[in-house]
This record gives structure tokens, C-alpha cells and sequence, in this order.
């Protein structure tokens, strides 16, 4: 995934989990990471901040593009001032790094046609940073067409690539670690392909970037596992199930979202908070509203208890849109918001504040943005809950994507998938994620013999480096009441976020699970009954 660089506000913050600074060999155990992009942009500008807030939470590795394009150009003309700088600073942290190496050159594209070229780069790259850097992903996502590769399921010119940089990469560092290109999902007949071309003789590690849009229901949940499953068994059939597998990008964006809905939805909300509702419909006469709509569909919308004032888009910043309970945009063509980007910054200022947006389709389906908070809240959720199924379905290592968000647009998908927002804001998701680093520190080791599916409920359990047993429970549907036996040695409860539950003890008969995550720190055993 690529992400946009925009302008983010500076910020220093602390962690919520504080690690004692102590030397760390050359590789690590840990399975944690983020995929950054430290080259450029605000996420640069904020080392060493960022870094210290990664180690803060029990992160110990980083993922970050070691590009053609930012080391040489134009051709022959070579800088790395940018990357001595990102390696020294990830150094200074005593975290790991797994460098990227992609994307074509203006002179020399696409790549794999430019062998000689593509071969000088990796070259130059990997013999300044081989005693820094172990670990190199050959491309990103070139299963996506057209924007990483330029041909459609092209998987035998990405293993002719493949080849030849690890050969490369071998020949100058005998024992780094190559890593296949992350695919975007986790696509069967692409990566079937790759197989079938022999690609398995030249990664040490396999990589895939298993996007979903949540994990809040049993089917969604089972997938994500049989997904696991799927790839391991096509693995097993190429003789390549030695290989670990990495998540070398996962995660989930706060957007708000889109979702579609009839206008009832519109009702419901205002019912729900028990007053009349004021509501702001922005209006454009470059794009008028049609008639049809204005005359039959829109007092549909506006019933008894709803004032609406009409605003026009240049008026909507001297418009002090907190006021209103909803803004909505009426059908035109285009919508609004695609042809009108000052609007932007306002509607997300409202958003976040918790604001609703709606707009509708001149057939009356209106599409909804809102609950900011509640998208970061369900973000820290599915982090807590795709970490613990990584590390029980045995993924050697997991990269959130991303740390930083820019969140200049609450519209934009790619601006909000951080653990960490404008200006280094920490989300929830980052707490969860610090959570899970303080409860399961270097060498820790999951227990594959606890069955991972008990009574409607995920669980997973894995033993500390002292020999300290911990519980993780949840369940992906709501919340449920059920029986449990807590065995002997509990020493605290705590929720995805690391805060403490007192009043669950050893004498604890009923607990209720939910969707976040409820550990159990201590307790030699966990019966759900």
C-alpha cells in the first residue's frame, strides 16, 4: 500500500508502556512491526519521536522503503543521505529493519526488462547497509495492476526479478534474509504461479498483506484462519511449508466510512437522541438539485422535527457547522464533495468532533459518514484481535500498516490507517498494540495445543520467557456472559488497552466476553464452560 505524505502537525508523545533500554543482539525474536515510510514526508520529519514511541510499545521492528528512485537520480548520480540518516536513527532504537527493495526508474522501467540497471541499485544499496540491514522484501504488491506492476497476473517476470536479486543479494551477504514480495490479500492463482515458476528456491521468507474490512462476526473471523490454512496447504504442495510466513502489512483505516443505507437510518439517528434535529444542506447552484428530488423525495427526508437551512459552498466556512446535528448534500452530479475539496477540511474538523454526514442519490439511498470515534475504537479491536490469531495461526512476523496517519481527509482511506494520527496523536489502536508488546515480550512462545475456537469464544495463550501463563478471550459478536473456571496463580485482568479489570479474580464464576480482547495474566489455566 502506498501512502500519501501530507502536512501533520508536530506532536511528542509518550508511550503507555515504558521498556527499559537494554542492548539487543543482532536479530530478535519479537514478531512485531509497523510498515512506515521514513523517507519522506512527516513520518521523516518526526524521527526520532516515532521511533521511541515504536520501542515504547514493544515494536522492535520497521519496515520502511529503501526505493531506486530516492538513491539515484538522475541516472548514475547516487544519494544516501536521506537513508543513512532513517538507519542510524532505527539503530539508535535498537529495532530491526526489513528494507523494501522496489519500484522502477525513470530510465530503467519496467525493471525486470532492465536487469543490468535494477541490479546496480540493489548493488549499491545493499552493500552500504549489510552489516545494518538483514532483511530484504524484493518488491511490493506486484500482484496489483496497474499501479506496482505493469502487467496483469504477471508473476513469472516478478520471479525473473526475484531471481535475480537474491542472487545478488546472496552473493554480497551470504546470510541475509530475502523476502518474497508481500501480495495485496492473499491472491491463490497469483501466488500459485509464482510457486509453479520456481520462486520458492530464492526467498527465505514468504510474505503476504491479508487486508480485510473487519473481523466483527464469526464468518469474517473463520476466514482470516482458513485463509492461514489455505496458503500453508498451497505451501505444503510445493514443498515449501519450512518457509515462515510474514504479514508484512496489515491493518485497518478509520475513514468513516461509507455505508449505504435507506433513509430511515437518517430518522433513527435523530430519534435516538430525543430532540429536533438542526441540519445544514450544503447546496451548489453550479449543480442544482433535481427537481424531482426537491418536489417528492426531499420532504421524505425532512419530516416534523427537522430544520434544515440551505447553504451554499462558498458559504460553508464563515458556517459554524458544530451548531448543526448533521450536514447533508442533496443529489447532484457530480456529488459535491469530488468537485469541491475546500470542503474538506471543514467536514473532517466535524467529523472528528462527532458529527454526522449524509448524502442521497436521486433515487433516495443515502450514503452516511460518521462515528469517527467509534471507527478508532474498532480499529484498536481488530489490532488486538489479527495479532493474537497471527501469533496462534504461527505468522513469524506481523507489520501494522501504518504508524502515522496524515488524517488531513476523514473521506480518504489511505489517510487514516495509523496507530498513531496528526501529529503523532495515539490512537487507540496503538494502545492495543502496546498491550500485546508488554504481554508477550521477546521470547515468549504461543501454546499451539490450546484450541483456539472454545464456546463461541476466541482464545488464545502463550507463555512469557519467566514462565508466566497468559489468557487472551474474546468473541468476534457482541458481548455474551459465560462460565469460566480461573486456574490458580492469576495475577491481573486487563482489557485490549491495558487497563485493569479488578473485579475479575481466581473466584470469578461468570465473565463477560466481548469483542475486545480480555487478558489473564497468571492463571495456570482458563476453562470456558
Amino acid at each position: 500500500m502506498k501512502k500519501k505524505i501530507i502536512f501533520i502537525g508536530m506532536l511528542v508523545v509518550t508511550g503507555c508502556f515504558l521498556f527499559p533500554e537494554r542492548s539487543m543482539s543482532q536479530t530478535t525474536t519479537s514478531p512485531f512491526g509497523v510498515s512506515m515510510h521514513l523517507n519522506g514526508g512527516e513520518e521523516y520529519n518526526h524521527i526520532p519521536e516515532n521511533l521511541r514511541m515504536l520501542r515504547a510499545a514493544g515494536i522492535r521492528w520497521v519496515r520502511t522503503d529503501f526505493s531506486w528512485s530516492a538513491v539515484e537520480g538522475p541516472q548514475g548520480v547516487w544519494h544516501f543521505d536521506v537513508l543513512d540518516r532513517v538507519v542510524a536513527e532505527i539503530q539508535k532504537q535498537e529495532l530491526q529493519i526489513l528494507a523494501p527493495l522496489l519500484y522502477n526508474a525513470p530510465w530503467a522501467t519496467p525493471a525486470y526488462k532492465h536487469l543490468d540497471a535494477w541490479l546496480t541499485y540493489v548493488e549499491k544499496v545493499v552493500t552500504r547497509y549489510k552489516d545494518k540491514v538483514q532483511c530484504w522484501e524484493i518488491w511490493n504488491e506486484p500482484n496489483l495492476y496497474p499501479r506496482f506492476w505493469d502487467q496483469r497476473n504477471d508473476a513469472a517476470n516478478y520471479v525473473l526479478l526475484l531471481k535475480a536479486t537474491y542472487r545478488k543479494i546472496k552473493e554480497i551477504a551470504p546470510d541475509a534474509i530475502v523476502v518474497h514480495a508481500g501480495m495485496a490479500g492473499i491472491p491463490m492463482e497469483y501466488i500459485e504461479q509464482s510457486f509453479a515458476e520456481g520462486s520458492g528456491r530464492f526467498f527465505d521468507k514468504f510474505s503476504v498483506h491479508p487486508y480485510r474490512s473487519c473481523m466483527d462476526t464469526w464468518e469474517a473471523t473463520d476466514l482470516f484462519c482458513e485463509d492461514i490454512d489455505k496458503l500453508r496447504a498451497l505451501m505444503a504442495k510445493y514443498k515449501l511449508e519450512q518457509k515462515d510466513i510474514w504479514f508484512t502489512e496489515m491493518g485497518i483505516s478509520t475513514m468513516t466510512g461509507v455505508e449505504i443505507k435507506d433513509r430511515e437510518v437518517f430518522h433513527e439517528a435523530k430519534e435516538e437522541t430525543g430532540r429536533d434535529w438542526k441540519v445544514a444542506m450544503i447546496c451548489d447552484d453550479d449543480f442544482p438539485v433535481d427537481e424531482s428530488f426537491a418536489g417528492q423525495i426531499l420532504p421524505a427526508f425532512f419530516p416534523a422535527g427537522f430544520q434544515v437551512d440551505s447553504i451554499q459552498i462558498p458559504n460553508v466556512q464563515r458556517t459554524h457547522l458544530p451548531a448543526y446535528d448533521a450536514v447533508f448534500f442533496p443529489p447532484s452530479d457530480p456529488f459535491p464533495l469530488h468537485i469541491n475539496q475546500s470542503l474538506i477540511p471543514y467536514l473532517t474538523r466535524y467529523l472528528r468532533a462527532g458529527g454526522k454526514v449524509y448524502y442521497s442519490t436521486k433515487d433516495g439511498t443515502v450514503y452516511y459518514y460518521g462515528d469517527a470515534v467509534e471507527k478508532e475504537a474498532n480499529q484498536a479491536v481488530f489490532t488486538a484481535q489479527t495479532i493474537l490469531l497471527s501469533l496462534r495461526f504461527g505468522i513469524e512476523r506481523y507489520f501494522y500498516y501504518e504508524f502515522e496517519s496524515p488524517e488531513e481527509s476523514m473521506f480518504d482511506r489511505e489517510d487514516n490507517f495509523g496507530l498513531t494520527g496528526s501529529g503523532l496523536r495515539r490512537k487507540p489502536a496503538y494502545d492495543a498494540y502496546a498491550t500485546i508488546g508488554k504481554l508477550f515480550p521477546e521470547g515468549s512462545v504461543t501454546d499451539m495445543t490450546v484450541a483456539w475456537k472454545q464456546k463461541d469464544c476466541c482464545v488464545v495463550s502463550w507463555q512469557q520467557p519467566d514462565g508466566l501463563r497468559v489468557w487472551a478471550v474474546w468473541t468476534p459478536e457482541g458481548a455474551r456472559q459465560v462460565n469460566v473456571k480461573i486456574g490458580k496463580g492469576l495475577k491481573q485482568a486487563l482489557n485490549h488497552l491495558g487497563e485493569t479489570l479488578p473485579s475479575v479474580t481466581e473466584a470469578t464464576g461468570t465473565l463477560e466476553i466481548k469483542p475486545s480482547v480480555t487478558y489473564l495474566t497468571g492463571a495456570a489455566t482458563l476453562d470456558i464452560q
